[in-house]
């Protein structure tokens, strides 16, 4: 996951974190802006272009989203359950699982193959 890993179990994992949910604050806006700005600087794309900027906050999310599947199942191995994981995600364990789940028919496979 780019270089981002943890080694601590779920209970480790699971006191560093107050919120049950997707916590999006000034820290989070800081370092997308941060993020946004780098790759516009490395595309030489004009952040006031509004179309331009939609296709880098799309860029951004969609390679956010393909390190989701490797962080789940690296929690799942270390033993965080499906509602812990589900909170975090901002949904139901019901639909956190059948997507992340190596298992499941429907689970999102690009990680780890789709770097």
């Amino acid at each position: 996951m780019g270089g981002v890993t943890s080694t601590e179990g779920p209970e480790e994992q699971d006191s560093s974190f107050g919120s049950p949910e997707p916590l999006s604050d000034d820290d989070t806006f800081a370092v997308v802006d941060d993020a946004l700005t780098a790759v516009a600087v490395r595309r030489g794309s004009n952040l006031s272009n509004d179309l331009e900027m939609i296709e880098l906050l799309a860029s951004l999310s969609e390679q956010a989203e393909r390190c989701l599947p490797e962080a789940v199942s690296n929690a799942r191995a270390k033993g965080s359950t499906w509602d812990r994981i589900a909170g975090l995600l901002g949904t139901s364990p019901d639909e956190a699982r059948p997507r992340f789940d190596p298992d499941s028919p429907i689970a999102d496979g690009r990680w780890p193959y789709c770097f």
